[in-house]
């Protein structure tokens, strides 16, 4: 399967690695990890398949496109804890391809909240602000999954060809 440039993010993000660290996985440097990453380059099949390897064998499962739903990442097995879903909210980020700043913008939920909700250092929980992070993603045609008894938690596109994300970036620009 083809790994798009946001679900090659999201996964980073869901296993919370620095681009050095996935290339030193798949013998490759940080410059070309960041090229695929931004989409700037098309990944070669060889390397295509060695990186869902080792993101495969670090537990991340990739799941296409359906008729109901666009591209995925999850966790292949369930009982993963994240008791406040920091992964799944980092990762929903990466593959939107925001900043701090811009999300923080679209949602109305302050940067540091949501960097700490990131690195999981959270210092009280506003559950209005998680229901707003949600529903920007959710907005963002982004969606995150819950965990199932036959797999984990994840992110995923709400449609095959998202475009609400793109229009809302080219206005803010």
């Amino acid at each position: 399967m083809e790994i798009l440039a946001s679900l090659l993010r999201a996964s980073r993000a869901l296993l919370d690695k620095k681009q050095e660290e996935i290339g030193a996985w798949v013998k490759l440097d940080q410059q070309e990890i960041s090229r695929w990453e931004a989409g700037k380059y098309k990944l070669l099949s060889i390397d295509a398949t060695n990186l869902q390897k080792t993101f495969e064998e670090n537990g991340l499962e990739f799941v296409p496109a359906g008729r109901e739903w666009g591209a995925w990442v999850r966790w292949q097995k369930p009982g993963r804890v994240d008791p406040n879903r920091a992964a799944q909210f980092r990762a929903a980020r990466a593959m939107a391809n925001l900043t701090l700043r811009e999300l923080g913008g679209a949602s109305g939920v302050s940067r540091t909240f949501i960097y700490r909700l990131e690195r999981e250092k959270p210092t009280a929980f506003n559950f209005d602000a998680l229901k707003g992070l949600e529903a920007t993603f959710n907005r963002f045609e982004i969606e995150l999954t819950p965990a199932t008894a036959s797999f984990g938690s994840g992110v995923r596109w709400t449609v095959a060809e998202p475009t609400v994300l793109k229009k809302w970036l080219a206005a803010e620009t």
